[in-house]
């Protein structure tokens, strides 16, 4: 029984991975599209618009996907109306924050000197739909443990994203309007699989589900504005305080880093189904267990990664841009050593969000935040693209040093005790089963 559930959870994580590999392999070609095509400060444009959407799409997120995969796991009888207000709850905020994005797109450009920002929020919903789609799918996919779903899903919206982007390229070059264009028509293909997948029944919304997933999750959407606004202070910052060359930059570096962090986007929406379900059974030992496994195994998968970029920086740098990019080096020898102690962290709020106790993240990202934002206000200005670098990686490790000691306060459990367990428990049956 232990073998197949063992082989369960390594077949899921594979196929996570494969699934949140192939999303992010869109966002790499994009990525790569952009800053070969485009000049450096029309590149810095673009990593501030795509900056500004993640912000947006994080509050969605918060309020609605881990509240919806929590209610889905403890109430699988209610799964046609929390599927309606979830639908009705995403259709509103998307219309609701492009038309803001709409409104308010050349003020917001004017603010960071980059006129080309107007023409990208005006745009906004093209790129808001197709995400929220692709990830209110994932929701569903791994709420319901079909990884596989999952994978197919990603796969079918990176091929038809390529495909467009070549048929835009073949037509008369690529533009900024015809990159959006495309993404929002390749949203279109997961869609159309989904429905013969038959991942979910969408009933009539419900007061009382809208009522209890606005309840849930304004904390984690309050959350995730902190967190996004802690990882993206410095892109403010660096565009207010610098130039768009400089912000084309730090967004190369940060681009870098968000692909050492694949297991820590593929794999939190795995664990915390998991942590979830754990704490219902009341077992403490099994809670530690589960902890435990996440952290080793966000860490085993992040470390080489990390380790590769400290060692050969500058041909990644070059390969992925150019030698016009090489300023970016520095600022990954500062960041990439704070991201290797991110699996603490982000296994902490998956944790404290799934035995319902989200505001503790909200307070602590609160302060977490006004502390980054006072540091890149004074090293930015002093020391430039190296005092933001500097100012981010201090504010990561004292957040997630400070959650290492108040999580013990909410939850039995303790991190090194239960790494130490865990890594004791399978050395041991390593061992028996060379042995047998």
């Amino acid at each position: 029984m232990k073998a197949l559930l063992k082989s369960k959870i390594l077949s899921g994580t594979v196929l996570a991975l494969g699934g949140q590999a192939a999303f992010l392999m869109s966002n790499m070609i994009l990525f790569l599209v952009v800053v070969r095509e485009f000049s450096q400060a029309e590149f810095g444009t673009w990593g501030m618009y795509l900056t500004l959407i993640a912000l947006v799409d994080g509050l969605r997120q918060g309020l609605l996907q881990n509240g919806l995969t929590r209610y889905l796991i403890i109430f699988p009888e209610s799964e046609k109306q929390l599927m309606g207000s979830a639908l009705f709850l995403h259709l509103i905020y998307i219309s609701l924050a492009s038309l803001v994005l709409y409104a308010f797109a050349t003020p917001i450009a004017s603010f960071w000197k980059m006129p080309g920002l107007t023409e990208l929020l005006e745009l906004s919903f093209l790129p808001l739909m197709s995400i929220g789609l692709i990830q209110g799918l994932s929701v569903l996919c791994f709420a319901k443990g079909k990884n596989s779903a999952y994978l197919l899903l990603n796969l079918s919206y990176l091929i038809a994203f390529v495909l467009g982007l070549l048929v835009s390229y073949w037509n008369g070059g690529l533009s900024f309007y015809s990159i959006l264009l495309t993404q929002g028509i390749a949203c279109l293909f997961p869609l159309a699989i989904s429905r013969f997948l038959k991942l979910g029944t969408f009933g009539f919304p419900s007061i009382h589900w809208i009522k209890e997933l606005l309840q849930y999750g304004k904390f984690i959407a309050g959350t995730n504005l902190f967190s996004m606004l802690f990882q993206k202070a410095d892109i403010f910052m660096i565009g207010y305080f610098l130039n768009p060359a400089a912000v084309g930059l730090f967004h190369l570096a940060t681009k870098i880093i968000q692909y050492i962090e694949l297991p820590l986007s593929a794999l939190s929406q795995t664990i915390y189904p998991r942590l979830a379900a754990t704490h219902r059974s009341n077992d403490v030992t099994q809670l530690n267990t589960e902890y435990a496994r996440g952290i080793l195994l966000l860490f085993v998968l992040l470390a080489p990664a990390a380790l590769l970029v400290l060692l050969f920086a500058s041909p990644i740098v070059t390969l992925l841009g150019s030698e016009e990019y090489l300023g970016a080096v520095p600022l990954l020898m500062i960041l990439v050593p704070a991201t290797l102690i991110k699996p603490w962290g982000r296994v902490f709020g998956l944790a404290l969000d799934a035995v319902g106790k989200p505001q503790v993240n909200f307070q602590m990202l609160g302060f977490s935040l006004a502390v980054n934002i006072i540091l890149n206000f004074v090293l930015i200005q002093s020391f430039g693209l190296i005092g933001a670098a500097v100012a981010t990686s201090i504010s990561i490790v004292a957040t997630i040093a400070l959650g290492q000691i108040r999580i013990k306060k909410y939850l039995e459990v303790s991190s090194s005790r239960a790494l130490i367990d865990f890594t004791k428990e399978l050395y041991t049956q390593n061992f028996k089963l060379k042995t047998s």
